[in-house]
């Protein structure tokens, strides 16, 4: 496996002049459509399909999509426009290999990999490379190309690596898949899937750590939920599980705000941050702003009620290139407990208010801070009644 890491380098280094053939794979595109993010992951190629992870349009939005003459993606353009960053790529198919590369054409960067290589049809192996940030970072350097890429590689925040084997059953379906990963910050470590089908259709995959430890991370949606049925569903099961990790707690009460910390595009299963009606009254005689907390609870969540739910709106956030779903669901579960109380299951607070909250991203002034509030189910009239008390400033 270390020898796919490897090579995966190699072939990054080769691409840098590979960013020449872009105008070629241009020339072969036949229909062009549009999408406002990301499709067309080629980890889901397969030589028989290719799913596009989400709507198309003809109306002209961030994602371009150039279609060949088999009606194969070969080229992508796609940019942040308050950046001023652009990014151009090309799929490139052959028997045995598949190939995606992009490249950030503000610095030249071949900015993310992806080759899949085939034996009798068969998908054997991926890998995937990411420069951190897409290629932004490295713009104000002005080194010779042999230079830039010596700093890319010695930096050990700089590249996402993946590269993975597939094992097949009797009847030629995936059951196993074993992992390499190179994480910044992380460095280098280890994992597997195990597969599992019902009615001859993918059904689940569990992937595991080294230590064991497991998590779903894809589950068909056998119900054939909507979106928005999904995203209820998952809510008020995670509510459910938060009110069961708290009572397993204990806290002091009356229970007045209850924070559920998550972490936008990364981690969604939140952190219970938990404030009692004297720690709130503290903080307001301390002149502190009452909705900020360190004190979390140790306690996880358990996720087995709902783990199905969750990875089915994790794959619908990749697949719709859209991190707000996850959002959306956290905040819905919030107002559940808010609107409930708790499901009157702990003593709480008559204006007690949960809500789902990346302090790093949002909440920054008080209208921002309100929307969030009363999408998680905090009334107008008590918004009203907390910034009369100071409880929330003006």
């Amino acid at each position: 496996m270390n020898n796919l890491i490897n090579n995966l380098i190699i072939r990054w280094e080769q691409a840098f002049d590979d960013i020449q053939y872009l105008p070629a794979f241009k020339a072969q595109v036949k229909t062009t459509k549009y999408a406002n993010g990301a499709r067309y992951n080629l980890e889901k190629f397969d030589l028989h399909s290719f799913p596009s992870d989400g709507p198309l349009t003809q109306e002209k939005q961030n994602h371009e999509y150039g279609f060949n003459d088999q009606s194969l993606p070969c080229y992508v353009a796609f940019s942040h426009d308050y950046n001023k960053t652009y990014w151009e790529g090309y799929y490139k198919y052959t028997d045995n290999l598949a190939e995606y590369i992009e490249f950030n054409i503000n610095t030249g960067t071949p900015s993310a990999i992806t080759r899949i290589i085939f034996e009798n049809g068969r998908k054997t192996t991926t890998q995937r490379l990411v420069v951190n940030g897409r290629g932004t970072i490295y713009s104000h350097l002005k080194d010779s190309r042999a230079t830039l890429i010596q700093k890319i590689k010695e930096d050990t925040h700089s590249l996402f690596l993946t590269a993975t084997n597939f094992e097949y059953d009797t009847a030629g379906k995936i059951i196993r898949s074993v992992s390499t990963h190179v994480t910044p910050g992380i460095g280098q470590y280890t994992s597997h899937d195990e597969y599992t089908y019902h009615n001859n259709q993918l059904d689940k995959i569990r992937t595991f750590d080294t230590e064991g430890n497991s998590r779903l991370t894809f589950s068909r949606n056998n119900e054939n939920l909507s979106p928005e049925a999904l995203i209820e569903k998952l809510a008020r099961l995670m509510a459910e599980s938060i009110v069961n990790t708290l009572q397993d707690n204990e806290m002091e009460l009356p229970l007045a705000l209850l924070e559920l910390g998550y972490h936008y595009a990364d981690n969604y299963l939140p952190l219970l941050g938990i404030q009692s009606q004297q720690q709130v009254a503290q903080k307001q005689k301390n002149g502190e702003l009452v909705f900020i907390t360190d004190n979390y609870l140790d306690s996880i969540i358990d996720i087995t009620p709902f783990e199905d739910g969750f990875a089915q709106i994790e794959q619908m956030m990749e697949e719709q290139d859209d991190m707000n779903i996850g959002c959306t669901a956290l905040r819905k579960a919030a107002a559940i407990l808010t609107e409930t109380k708790l499901f009157g299951k702990i003593k709480t607070t008559t204006d007690f208010a949960a809500y789902a909250i990346d302090w790093s991203i949002e909440g920054h002034n008080n209208e921002e801070l309100e929307e969030i509030l009363l999408e998680c189910g905090v009334k107008p009239a008590t918004i009203t009644t907390w910034k009369e008390n100071n409880f929330l400033p003006e």
